[in-house]
C-alpha cells in the first residue's frame, strides 16, 4: 500500500482525491491538518494549493506525482506580469494591462493579485471613487471583459508538450467576477488547445496545470487570463470526462463518464443567492452530475455567516 500526504488538506480537491483514491484500495491517506507525521516518508505528496505547491518543491527541488514530474519553469505563472509578457510576444491575445492606476482612464477595470501564492486579491473597479480607495501595492489592472464565462483548458505536459487535456467553460463562478466554479460544461475549440499548447512550448511546462481565458467580443477571440500551476478545485470534472489523468497520475483505471454539465451545490450555498441563485435553476433541471461534496462544510459556514461573494 502507498501512502499519500495531502498538503494544504482544507482545499475541495482533497475531497475529489479522496474519492478516486479510497476505491482503488492501494493507497493510505495522510493530511497536513490531521495525521501528518514530519518524521515519515510519504509515497506521493499532492499539494492542493499554490502556496503548498510552491513550499514543497522548493523544499525538495523536485515533485513528481504518477508519470507526471512538475518542473521549476512552471513557477514563472506564479508571476502574473512576466507570464502575461510572455503569451503576448508570442501572439497569445491577452487583455490590456496596467501595473500603474494613474494609467487607467477608462471603467470598469478588473484588479487581482500580481502573484498566485501569496495575495487572494480580486474585484471589479466600476469608477473614478472606486479606484481611490484602491490602496493595495500588490495588485495589476485589467481591462473588464463583459462576457459571462470563463474558459479553461486542464492539461498534463511533459517538457512544453501537453500529454493530455480536457477543456471546460466555467458558466457560473463564486464570487460571480471570477473564482471557483458553480456551472461547468465541456467546451472544445481548437484555438483553447492551439493557445495552450503554444504557451506551454514557450514555457517549457511541465507537470499539471489549468490555463484560463475570457472571450472578447470585439476581438472575437480568446484572451488569455493566467495558468494555475497547481490541482484545480474543478478537477474532478477533468476525471469525469478524460480518466487518462487518472491514469498517469495514480495508475488508477476508470470508465469515461462524458458529463457534458455539472453543478456544484456546495458552491450554490456558498454563494450570493442574489446574484447566483437566479441563473442556476436551469442548470440543475439538465445536469446529469451534481457535486455536493463538501456539503456539510458549505451549510455550517453558510449558517455561521461565511460566504463567498
Amino acid at each position: 500500500m502507498r501512502t499519500v500526504l495531502f498538503l494544504q488538506s482544507n482545499k475541495e480537491q482533497v475531497y475529489t482525491f479522496e474519492k478516486y483514491l479510497n476505491k482503488s484500495e492501494k493507497f493510505e491517506l495522510y493530511y497536513d491538518k490531521k495525521n501528518y507525521d514530519k518524521n515519515k516518508e510519504y509515497d506521493i505528496v499532492i499539494p492542493c494549493g499554490a502556496v503548498s505547491t510552491s513550499v514543497y518543491f522548493m523544499a525538495h527541488g523536485s515533485m513528481k506525482i504518477g508519470q507526471s514530474e512538475f518542473a521549476e519553469n512552471n513557477f514563472i505563472t506564479y508571476d502574473k506580469i512576466k507570464t502575461l509578457g510572455i503569451v503576448d510576444k508570442i501572439g497569445v491575445p491577452i487583455p490590456r494591462t496596467y501595473t500603474d492606476k494613474k494609467e487607467l482612464n477608462f471603467f470598469p477595470i478588473f484588479f487581482k493579485s500580481l502573484r498566485e501564492d501569496t495575495y487572494r486579491e480580486r474585484g471589479i473597479i466600476y469608477n473614478e471613487e472606486d479606484l481611490k480607495k484602491i490602496k493595495s501595492k500588490t495588485i495589476f489592472y485589467q481591462e473588464f471583459i463583459p462576457t459571462y464565462g470563463t474558459y479553461s483548458v486542464g492539461f498534463l505536459a511533459d517538457r512544453g508538450k501537453i500529454i493530455t487535456h480536457f477543456s471546460q467553460k466555467e458558466i457560473i463562478s463564486v464570487p460571480y467576477h471570477g473564482g471557483s466554479a458553480v456551472v461547468l460544461e465541456k467546451w472544445d475549440d481548437p484555438r483553447l488547445l492551439k493557445y495552450t499548447e503554444r504557451i506551454c512550448k514557450e514555457i517549457g511546462y511541465s507537470g499539471w496545470g489549468l490555463a484560463e481565458y475570457k472571450y472578447s467580443d470585439w476581438r472575437d477571440d480568446y484572451v488569455f487570463m493566467e495558468i494555475n500551476a497547481k490541482f484545480w478545485a474543478s478537477i474532478e470534472f477533468t476525471f469525469l470526462n478524460n480518466p487518462l489523468f487518472l491514469k498517469i497520475l495514480f495508475d488508477i483505471e476508470t470508465k469515461q463518464k462524458n458529463v457534458q454539465k455539472a453543478v456544484f451545490i456546495n458552491r450554490v450555498i456558498q454563494s450570493d443567492f442574489k446574484i447566483v441563485t437566479k441563473r442556476i435553476f436551469p442548470h440543475l433541471f439538465n445536469s446529469r452530475w451534481l457535486k455536493t461534496e463538501p456539503l456539510t462544510k458549505a451549510i455550517k459556514e453558510r449558517l455561521q455567516g461565511k460566504r463567498k461573494t
